[in-house]
């Protein structure tokens, strides 16, 4: 069986209503448009955190997978995606994942921290040392929210500028 056939019988009417109510262009993702609230992508998302939590990397990724197609605005569920590719040491993905976070507009240090450890790990220097960089300016900006990983930041930012100096 493909992942697009099923046991069930499809309902065109159904469909078709479905994909009425769905307007690309609307600026509003397809979850919100078919009236799924907040609440419950805060659960899947929630459910999605426990199974990484507990080193179920592939069970988190089909949630995160699902959370981007419905819910694609946010780029939370970019973040834990590339999070997941990151655990698995896939750097390629993670680092293509975290850069759609990124193309999103979020001004979330953690994200550029990750992209620059998985830049690192892909012993890309100079791309490491760059999200580093601005993951470095997202924390000294506010410090209060970033302190988690600021030190982080700092020692492997040194050590980026420093390999790539070396190359």
């Amino acid at each position: 069986m493909t992942p697009f056939e099923t046991n069930h019988p499809v309902n065109p009417q159904l469909v078709k209503n479905l994909l009425q109510r769905i307007d690309p262009t609307s600026g509003v993702d397809v979850g919100h448009q078919l009236g799924l609230s907040d609440r419950y992508f805060d659960a899947m998302f929630a459910v999605a955190v426990k199974y990484y939590d507990n080193n179920r990397f592939d069970d988190a990724m089909k949630i995160a997978r699902q959370l981007i197609l419905m819910e694609s605005n946010n780029h939370r569920n970019y973040k834990l995606y590339a999070a997941c590719f990151q655990a698995k040491e896939d750097y390629v993905s993670a680092i293509r994942v975290y850069q759609n976070s990124i193309a999103l507009g979020a001004l979330d240090a953690e994200v550029y921290f990750y992209a620059g450890q998985c830049f690192f790990l892909s012993k890309k220097f100079k791309e490491a040392a760059e999200s580093l960089r601005f993951a470095k300016t997202l924390c000294e900006k506010s410090p209060e929210k970033w302190t988690h990983i600021a030190h982080h930041v700092n020692d492997l930012l040194a050590r980026a500028k420093q390999r790539s100096e070396q190359a």
